[in-house]
């Protein structure tokens, strides 16, 4: 009986190893804020120029490190130059990033704050925040 017993706990413990190496997470991006300060306390979705966007991501459920990616886009999907991050964030924890737009040079408009998730080299997650532009 004991050596049953043993087996069964040898087998799972071969399983949870096959699973981890595997690069299972349940890790994910349980919100996307867009705010005029980087702890999100001042959520809005209009900015003008000289204003600082914070795009806030909270990391959910990470037990290690997964690699953050952000970037601005237009309406139309096309990148704006300079706009765009990578961190790797370990643990539960916002991930926080910012473009100052300029004072002049920028176009009035729609916009996408993007921020991707990845884990072992594959997207875990994305999520997309909208936000206006006028001003200019």
């Amino acid at each position: 009986m004991i050596t049953n017993n043993l087996k069964l706990v040898f087998g799972f413990a071969l399983l949870l190893a096959v699973v981890l190496a595997c690069g299972s997470t349940t890790a994910n991006i349980s919100s996307l804020k867009l705010s005029t300060d980087e702890a999100a306390k001042n959520e809005t979705k209009t900015f003008k120029p000289g204003d600082k966007v914070y795009s806030v991501a909270q990391i959910s459920n990470n037990g290690g490190k997964v690699e953050v990616k952000w970037r601005i886009l237009r309406d139309d999907g096309t990148p704006v130059p300079g706009a765009e991050k990578t961190l790797e964030v370990e643990g539960d924890r916002p991930a926080v990033f910012w473009i100052t737009l300029p004072p002049a040079g920028f176009k009035n408009g729609s916009y996408k704050s993007e921020v991707s998730m990845v884990y072992s080299g594959e997207q875990k997650d994305q999520k997309t925040a909208s936000f206006d532009v006028s001003g200019y």
